[in-house]
């Protein structure tokens, strides 16, 4: 068994489009045997952290935006001087105090990885999204308490599991290009949007446009003729349908947590691309 659903390290981001609640519906999809397991977008790391430490697959895991990089290298490096500044943030919890962090951009990268997951526990609805300055833009979530920010065991596995893995802040497609025969590339790249206003895709200022999804699938196709699997989440995009046409493509029912407007959320279908050759 290559993944533990049950006895998984948990993520310790809230994010949107984490696959935490769809882990079920996507291992029958996973290979039951590979080499290594590649994660070009690993935002919440869900997938990852449900891989089962004891079989010692190597992994290779990407994380684009500087922050979230950020915050798993110090988790990894620094473990308990991060906590110990997760109850400094804590302590202090209120709304102007939020609105204080939010508009600092400390120099201290262990102090940075700390506001990056304060924010992101204390923000409204859990949303991570910056402006085009690069700005984290998401108001105050209005909790009368703290939530909580880490679990201190979670948070120590997470860190454990961080340094038995190369961590990568590069482009997608410089990840992708690793690939190997028997290797199994699990990608979750931001959704193309359903319609103008449904995208998620603001968690780096440049955006993930179609024209990125076009890339990616370009990588991802390079790859499976070196001998490797990959599988792919994304939104039922007419777009996305038309792309990956010639490859498996099932249909998966996703419950959407995190959204601006409560309204918006519900089950949605999603798509699950699976890419080898046959």
């Amino acid at each position: 068994m290559y993944f533990d659903y049950i006895n998984r390290t948990r993520p310790i981001l809230k994010w949107a489009g984490g696959k935490s609640s769809l882990i079920p519906q996507l291992l029958p999809h996973f290979p039951l045997h590979f080499n290594r397991y590649i994660e070009p977008f690993l935002g919440g790391g869900a997938v990852f952290f449900s891989l089962c430490e004891e079989n010692n697959i190597q992994s290779i895991i990407n994380e684009f935006n500087p922050d979230i990089y950020l915050l798993y290298k110090i988790i990894r490096d620094h473990p308990i001087e991060f906590i110990k500044k997760l109850k400094e943030l804590t302590n202090n919890y209120s709304e102007e105090f939020y609105y204080k962090i939010r508009s600092t951009i400390p120099k201290d990268d262990i102090e940075k990885a700390a506001r990056t997951l304060f924010l992101n526990k204390t923000g409204f609805n859990g949303l991570y999204r910056i402006n085009s300055k690069g700005e984290f833009n998401v108001p105050f979530g209005k909790r009368l308490k703290c939530p909580a920010l880490y679990e201190e065991e979670n948070l120590l596995n997470v860190s454990h599991r961080l340094k038995n893995t190369q961590l990568h802040n590069k482009d997608f497609e410089s990840i992708c290009t690793e690939a190997a025969p028997g290797d199994f590339i699990y990608c979750d790249p931001p959704y193309e949007p359903l319609s103008a206003t449904s995208s998620f895709n603001s968690y780096n200022s440049g955006g993930f446009s179609f024209t990125e999804q076009k890339r990616l699938f370009s990588a991802c196709d390079k790859a499976v003729k070196k001998g490797a699997t990959v599988i792919i989440s994304n939104s039922s995009s007419p777009k996305i349908i038309e792309l990956y046409q010639k490859w498996d493509i099932k249909r998966i029912l996703a419950k959407r947590s995190i959204n601006s407007k409560g309204n918006s959320r519900g089950v949605i279908e999603e798509v699950l691309i699976i890419m080898r050759t046959k």
